[in-house]
């Protein structure tokens, strides 16, 4: 029997103006949202008591401050996202759909990370209940199949590889199993570790914010050379409407994304009237991972870039573990010496502090898309090179080592000491010791600096 020849469609790849045109206005939805919901937020935070009390210790300002604020970022998202019901798909001719699919896992993950900050941020939630939410989060991302193949191009390198070299035939379904299982735990682990690193980031005000705006806007730009780089010819008309789906996908997450945090950056600013909190630091967090998972999809080097890109949080928490480790503490207890704190106890002013982030942030985004001109194997040389000379220079500069000062708070209530954080951190971490009602026991509180 004759066999049927594929149909192939045939057409010139979008330039960066065609695709951004048509998901311009999720960027002003996601905004004007955020801008205009930051306040009324607060304004809820206010009135029901949400707020961030200073204690003089780890926390800079000086006044309470209303939470809620990752609320209005999150409202400014699903508004950016909304917009493409009402717009078209920057392809659509070829395509068998004018309007842009967003798949419902996405939504409901995030809903998710959200509900699970907000929990956080009006009570209390211990780190298993947080990570069991971050990780429920990730299952339904690849229950929807997002994620489940990004570790395909490094397995299928290795693969053939020891076929070719070694001589030795392996089963396509172990190695389709192998990927299945190495894809699903690396997408929950990037799920979990950006949601805690962008929490653990947000220690001044506008840092997690600003940082973000700026990682957000190198994905949109890692979305958009993608989308012009499709191929002149696909076989298959669902796997071209497919392609293009998942083209203006990536590029209206980072837009929504973008919109909604420089809507909220204004009102956080140096001085903030008003926080994020795990909600908004928490989504965050969950947005970039998304978006690295969706950029990893295409080659192995994307995904390299863009955990690149989001370097400057992997940095700090990386070093903020090591730090703990080192001084045998809980992996999150909270401590003054993250990568922010240092800056502000080396005489940079907040503000300072701030901006030399930011400055570092926009380094590492600009290595995440230069990185992408190169072939993988240079590209994972690049990687090691860049994260091995920070790792030592963060090593020199005595941000793995801290000194652990223990005082009991009686002794602390009965001096009068009027403290400041800035004195406390001079000495490295200050445990607290609650005096315990049994003689001759004492029981520890929350480690602070």
């Amino acid at each position: 029997m004759p066999t049927t020849q594929p149909v192939f469609f045939d057409y010139t790849p979008p330039t960066a103006d065609q695709i951004l045109s048509p998901y311009v206005w999720c960027f002003y939805a996601s905004f004007l949202t955020a801008y205009i919901f930051t306040p009324v937020m607060r304004s809820i935070a206010i009135y029901y008591g949400i707020i961030d009390k200073p204690d003089l210790v780890r926390k800079l300002h000086r006044e309470p401050v209303a939470y809620l604020g990752g609320v209005a970022v999150f409202m400014g998202w699903l508004a950016g996202m909304a917009m493409t019901q009402f717009s078209g798909m920057h392809m659509i001719e070829p395509t068998l759909d004018d309007r842009l699919r967003v798949p419902l896992a996405i939504v409901a993950a995030a809903f998710i990370i959200v509900l699970l900050g907000l929990w956080d941020d009006i009570g209390n939630l211990t780190p298993r209940l947080k990570i069991t939410g971050q990780l429920l989060a990730g299952v339904t991302l690849l229950s929807a199949g997002i994620g489940t193949e990004i570790t395909g191009f490094f397995i299928d390198n290795i693969a053939v590889r020891v076929e070719t070299r070694l001589g030795i035939p392996l089963n396509d379904m172990v190695i389709q199993w192998i990927i299945w299982i190495t894809s699903g735990a690396l997408t929950l682990g990037l799920v979990v570790f950006c949601c805690n690193a962008s929490n653990l980031m947000d220690g001044l005000d506008g840092l997690c914010g600003g940082v973000t705006a700026i990682i957000a806007a190198g994905f949109l730009v890692l979305a958009v050379y993608i989308g012009t780089k499709m191929e002149t010819s696909i076989a298959d008309r669902d796997l071209l409407a497919q392609r293009v789906n998942m083209d203006g996908l990536r590029v209206v997450i980072a837009m929504a994304l973008l919109g909604g945090v420089m809507g909220f950056v204004p009102f956080n600013f140096n001085p903030a009237s008003i926080f994020m909190g795990d909600t908004g630091s928490m989504f965050l967090g969950f947005t970039c991972a998304l978006l690295m998972i969706l950029v990893g999809s295409v080659d192995g080097k994307w995904l390299l870039a863009g955990m690149v890109m989001f370097a400057l949080p992997v940095l700090d928490t990386g070093l903020a573990f090591a730090r703990r480790f080192v001084a045998g503490r809980p992996f999150f207890s909270p401590d003054r010496h993250h990568f922010h704190h240092q800056l502000v106890q080396r005489g940079l002013s907040v503000k300072q502090a701030v901006l030399v982030s930011y400055l570092l942030t926009a380094f590492f985004v600009t290595c995440g898309i230069l990185m992408v001109l190169l072939r993988t194997r240079y590209a994972v040389a690049f990687y090691l090179v860049l994260f091995g000379c920070v790792i030592v220079a963060a090593y020199k500069m005595g941000m793995v080592h801290e000194r652990v000062v223990v005082s009991r708070a009686g002794k602390l209530k009965e001096s009068g000491s009027q403290m400041t954080g800035e004195e406390i951190t001079t000495e490295g971490v200050l445990e607290i010791r609650k005096e315990s009602p049994v003689i001759g026991v004492s029981s520890s509180s929350n480690q602070i600096s």
